[in-house]
């Protein structure tokens, strides 16, 4: 009996679904982790209409413009569902979902093959560069830029088989919209000019004025977005891009991590990516001989959309496939329907064979992160209300758990709650070039602890017990016996323990940061050695810049002042201040500090200059 074409449909809506279900359910229970904690500090510090504008569509300083995908996403889901992360993970599945039913209706359209409709979305799903995305809520960004392009294309479809104008507008939307959801909507244009330019000819000048807001898009970029001299986000365009793609190119066909995740010898992947990259490339050159042009057209769909991230020579991240699969997925599946039957099994069930597994046990290795992740976190949440006003100080934070959540400062989604860790912890925190020796910056002094203990305003936690474990009694007595009284070379003017060490013209703590009025002071621990730099980090938010810059005079004990000049297109700043070697021994020194502006409250009565968080000498 003949199935019909409505169970066909259905099928390839419901399976590859369910094969996402199955591979990536580990996905689907992961709890918040990295950048996510960045994005959910947002919500506590919202105080009107202005900042939840701000929040939502100013750029962040890497450049990137996400309103929809990342800070909106994450500002309506925790406004409803607060922080469990069920909710967060359900969206994603969903959306992916739905990518997979549309890349379904895409290919059976542009193919004719039910086959190659059903296998070009499970080749995508199951491949386990998809791994990050079905994991990690931050990565929603391309889920959701996947779904404006492939629905986008759909509707270009529709339009060219209908010639019905609804469709051509519904395609400008979504286009447009995918502008708010991820910078690689730009190249969208090129696949819908590719496609109509090689098999609908007639439609092809109507695809020409998309380009105009993608170079739109790339001219703000550059004007606006201050150009990365060096780091993960430098764009490099020289040489190293055939070696950048070459990379991605065979991560795309076997999983970078898979001889840790499988425990296969590393020769199967070097032969798993010779065999399917000759048996991918000699389908796509059989089938241009006969004048087949679809591989070709969905080659260079890998291509076109892996373009974006191609400059980024070291930041190469296997999560940036999740596009650039969507064309090799569909060239894949309709090789697979096309090709005879036996190798095309045979391929097929290597490439499972490889992804599958890799895909399964990454999933795992997220969900076990995101495990300890909310611990720590809604142990601290449940510790803060038990010692409410007190600060919470961390034992037993491992290095891994650092550089998934505390790093990333997840306690400011729980509201003003400071959180620190033990003296000792930096031993244990391994340093990485992209943040060295952060972990000083989480780390309270001996004499800080010394005098919260003794003043009863520390909680001490070991973050390593399931569930997390009050050891206050225990700590504070092998503090008092092991802590001296030094004052801090590093003082975080938000931390209360130190309140003693400010002098006049300090605002109380606020959203982890303090203002000052037009001057203020405060003591520090002086240099050890010679040579030594203070280093002052703070903020200013962009009611301080209506009238200019924003002028900071420093000065240390009676050294010279020195001037720093904060821009309102770098309003978090950090400043470097040599210290005179005179200072060196010194047990404290004094900070003046003075800026040239304050901007004044509504009722005219308060001051403020500028917002202080850390001032360290080193």
């Amino acid at each position: 009996m003949p199935v019909s074409s409505r169970t066909v449909r259905a099928a390839s809506w419901i399976l590859p679904a369910l094969a996402c279900l199955a591979i990536y359910r580990d996905g689907l229970l992961c709890w918040f982790l990295i950048d996510d904690f960045a994005f959910l500090s947002l919500l506590p510090g919202l105080s009107g209409p202005r900042d939840l504008f701000d929040a939502v569509f100013l750029p962040t300083a890497h450049g990137t413009f996400r309103p929809f995908s990342e800070r909106g996403f994450f500002l309506l889901f925790q406004s409803l569902f607060g922080l469990d992360a069920l909710p967060f993970r359900i969206c994603v599945f969903l959306t992916q979902f739905v990518n997979l039913g549309i890349l379904s209706s895409i290919v059976r359209r542009l193919t004719g093959s039910a086959l190659a409709g059903f296998a070009a979305p499970v080749f995508w799903i199951a491949n386990s560069a998809m791994t990050t995305v079905m994991s990690w809520t931050s990565a929603y960004m391309q889920s959701l830029c996947a779904l404006s392009i492939l629905l986008a294309f759909h509707f270009l479809l529709r339009h060219v088989e209908t010639g019905k104008r609804r469709y051509l507008v519904l395609e400008w939307a979504v286009f447009l919209f995918g502008f708010g959801v991820m910078e690689s909507i730009l190249v969208y244009p090129a696949l819908a000019a590719s496609y109509t330019f090689l098999f609908a000819r007639r439609r092809f000048r109507a695809t020409l004025p998309m380009f105009l807001p993608s170079a739109a898009f790339v001219v703000l970029h550059m004007t606006l977005v201050k150009k990365q001299a060096g780091g993960p986000y430098a764009m490099y365009f020289g040489g190293s891009l055939p070696g950048t793609f070459w990379t991605y190119w065979k991560a795309a066909l076997v999983p970078r991590d898979q001889f840790y995740l499988t425990g296969l010898p590393p020769w199967i992947a070097f032969a798993g990516v010779a065999v399917l990259s000759l048996a991918l490339l000699g389908f796509v050159a059989v089938r241009f001989a006969e004048k087949d042009r679809l591989p070709i057209l969905f080659l260079g769909w890998f291509a076109m959309l892996l373009a974006p991230v191609l400059p980024l020579r070291d930041h190469v991240s296997e999560y940036y496939l999740t596009l650039p699969l969507v064309g090799l997925a569909v060239l894949a599946g309709y090789a697979f329907a096309r090709a005879p039957r036996v190798p095309a099994l045979v391929l097929a069930a290597g490439y499972l064979w490889l992804s599958v597994p890799a895909a399964h046990g990454g999933a795992a290795w997220w969900r076990s992160r995101g495990d300890a992740a909310r611990r720590l976190v809604l142990g601290v949440e449940a510790a803060h209300k038990l010692h409410s006003g007190k600060i919470i100080l961390l034992a037993g934070v491992t290095d891994k758990l650092f550089w998934d959540a505390v790093r990333h400062r997840p306690f400011a989604a729980l509201g003003d709650v400071g959180v620190f860790l033990v003296p000792g912890s930096e031993s244990l925190i391994s340093s990485r070039p992209e943040a060295p020796g952060i972990a000083e910056n989480f780390i309270l002094s001996r004499a800080e602890v010394l005098r919260g203990i003794e003043g009863g305003k520390i909680a001490v936690y070991d973050a390593g017990a399931d569930p997390i474990r009050n050891i206050t009694q225990a700590y504070a007595a092998s503090a008092r016996n092991l802590f001296d009284r030094d004052i801090p070379r590093r003082v975080d003017v938000a931390n209360p323990l130190l309140d003693h060490l400010l002098g006049a013209g300090w605002h109380p703590i606020h959203g982890g940061g303090r203002w000052m009025r037009k001057q203020a002071s405060l003591s520090i621990g002086g240099p050890a050695r010679t040579g030594s730099s203070l280093r002052l980090e703070g903020n200013c938010p962009p009611i301080s810049f209506e009238r200019g810059p924003v002028l900071l005079t420093v000065r240390v004990e009676s050294t010279p002042e020195r001037e720093f000049r904060i821009e309102k297109s770098n309003p978090s700043f950090e400043f470097e201040l040599p210290l005179p070697d005179s200072l060196t021994g010194k047990p404290s020194i004094e900070i003046g500090l003075e800026t040239a502006r304050t901007v004044r409250s509504p009722d005219g009565k308060q001051e403020y200059g500028v917002v202080f968080g850390v001032f360290d000498v080193h």
